[in-house]
């Protein structure tokens, strides 16, 4: 069970999010074409269902090793070069990703101390801007899991 969520658990989500954009997006035409009309929270919800979508894709393309490297050059370095050069751009990687979970966390505090409501749909923004940190968390999470198996595996390879 554990095994089928740390495998779908980002892709679940992303999909749902997706839907949720199609749909509001798909309503929204409907009711100015057919009815001259609109709702006030469909725009709203595509926009936030996209951005939950992105931030959750990342961190899916994180646990994939999915994100662009220039693998042309690596692979014609010599196998401890080759090594050095993935583990110092995760390493960078990690770094900005922690100084992103440090930077997000103190912005969505600061909403903590303000009443902002969203427009259309009525929910307090922080709930809304939690996600940011949230999904820094679980790319770091990713991160430290991809060298996790790569040591359970014997260092094999490389974690592209």
């Amino acid at each position: 069970m554990l095994s089928r969520i740390d495998r779908y658990f980002e892709e679940v989500i992303c999909t749902f999010c997706l839907v949720v954009v199609v749909g509001s997006v798909l309503l929204q035409v409907i009711l100015r074409y057919f009815f001259s009309t609109a709702a006030a929270w469909a725009e709203e919800t595509a926009v936030y269902g996209m951005i939950f979508a992105v931030y959750l894709g990342a961190t899916m393309a994180v646990r994939e090793r999915a994100h662009i490297r220039i693998t042309l050059l690596l692979s014609r370095l010599p196998r401890a070069l080759q090594v050095g050069a993935v583990i110092l751009a995760d390493v960078l990687w990690a770094g900005f990703v922690i100084f992103m979970i440090v930077q997000t966390t103190i912005y969505t505090q600061l909403l903590f101390n303000v009443t902002y409501m969203t427009p259309g749909l009525g929910i307090e923004q922080r709930w809304v801007q939690m996600i940011i940190p949230m999904a820094f968390t679980l790319m770091l999470f990713r991160i430290l899991q991809v060298y996790w198996r790569w040591g359970r595996d014997g260092w094999k390879d490389l974690p592209l």
